[in-house]
């Protein structure tokens, strides 16, 4: 299996693992930012696991630190824009990232994109927003601007993890994830929530699988699968997420947003069968291994 396969089915994986956010948050009667804080800790325990399994030393520096900031600011924005506006609003809004880091792609990379590459991204937050077409407009202005920064942070998350070795990446997503702990965890103390049996196994989940394992996933995609790759691919998670909660919690999605999946995941299955084929000139970043 090449590479890039392995790669993006990494990426899929972690899409996945993301979108199951939804219905088990709605199963901790929890503050937001204290579900995220804790979350967060859990998630950050997996990932220093994955460390000392691998036997990767976990490093400090300005790239982790760059990494962290991103992350941590996706966890928190995303949180705060829930708060502000529809969660329709805010993920819909934030999965505008793809549209950044084509950007950045184009402009400060100076790769030469494709037509079918600079289609696809329109074509798949056209998509999303077919998801949301019912509840579009209803939010308010201050939680849609937070969500717009959450779609720069998610960018950014995605670009600076790119190019960096494999010791660099995972110590950067296991401090981002300590990051959003301790900013969500002074609220877990000052609201003192219930731990009920449902809420303890919410948050595992969370925390364990949802947060953990999708950014050990992550971490292995963005090595082996183009930039461009690992952020359309993300979008399973706002596509995802309301056929979790239709399955389990009975809310009926709606017909807008089964057209927009359908239309969602054809453009992205079409585009990678077209890469597959015709490989763009872009290629996955080499690293170099950091001293331990």
């Amino acid at each position: 299996m090449k590479e890039t396969t392995k790669g993006t089915l990494a990426m899929i994986a972690t899409g996945l693992l993301w979108s199951i956010g939804g219905i088990f948050i709605k199963l901790v009667p929890w503050n937001p930012l204290a579900i995220a804080g804790l979350r967060g800790l859990i998630g950050g325990l997996v990932m220093f696991a994955y460390l000392r399994l691998r036997g990767i030393k976990p490093v400090f520096n300005k790239d982790t630190v760059k990494i962290a900031i991103a992350l941590a600011g996706v966890c928190s924005t995303f949180v705060a824009a829930n708060k502000l506006t529809t969660a329709a609003n805010a993920i819909a809004i934030q999965y505008c990232a793809p549209v950044y880091v084509l950007l950045y792609i184009a402009f400060v990379q100076k790769k030469k994109l494709r037509p079918l590459d600079i289609a696809v991204v329109p074509i798949t937050i056209f998509g999303v927003s077919l998801c949301f077409i019912g509840q579009m407009g209803k939010g308010h202005l201050a939680g849609d601007v937070v969500a717009i920064i959450s779609g720069l942070f998610f960018a950014a998350m995605f670009i600076t993890s790119e190019g960096v070795s494999d010791q660099t990446r995972a110590s950067g997503i296991m401090q981002g994830q300590f990051l959003t702990a301790l900013i969500g965890l002074p609220v877990l103390f000052a609201t003192r929530p219930a731990f009920t049996a449902q809420a303890i196994g919410g948050i595992l989940i969370l925390g364990v699988f949802q947060i953990g394992l999708a950014y050990v996933l992550y971490s292995i995609a963005i090595k082996r699968a183009p930039l461009l790759t690992c952020s359309l691919l993300a979008v399973l998670e706002p596509l995802l997420n309301p056929v979790w909660v239709f399955l389990f919690a009975g809310e009926n999605p709606g017909l807008w947003s089964i057209v927009g999946g359908v239309i969602v995941i054809a453009a992205i299955t079409l585009w990678y069968a077209y890469d597959a084929r015709h490989p763009a000139m872009q290629t996955t970043a080499q690293t170099e291994p950091e001293p331990a």
